[in-house]
């Protein structure tokens, strides 16, 4: 699915403000997701971390900017599964 990615980025100390817009294949899976954005935003942003990740989009800290990078349509994938697993009923009430 070809979508895009915004990568936007505020200077910490001077409040300014970069947008950068690219056209992408966008994976259907949250991991590959997670991965294509940390490989988009390290290529304009090399020092970034990425610090969050959740429903397509994920933000980043470098040393200069906070970055934040979304899915512009957001791609439909799967989502976690949600089904119960043995785990939960060690927590039930």
């Amino acid at each position: 699915m070809v979508t895009k990615v915004v990568i936007e980025a505020r200077d910490l100390d001077t409040d300014e403000r970069e947008r950068v817009e690219l056209d992408v294949d966008a994976p259907s899976e949250e991991h590959a997701q997670r991965t294509q954005l940390k490989e988009l935003v390290a290529a304009h942003h090399p020092g970034a971390r990425l610090r969050s990740f959740a429903d397509g989009a994920a933000s980043f800290l470098g040393r200069q900017h906070l970055v934040v990078a979304t899915y512009d349509p957001k791609p439909k994938g799967r989502k976690p599964s949600t089904a119960a697993s043995p785990q939960e009923g060690l927590f039930a009430a």
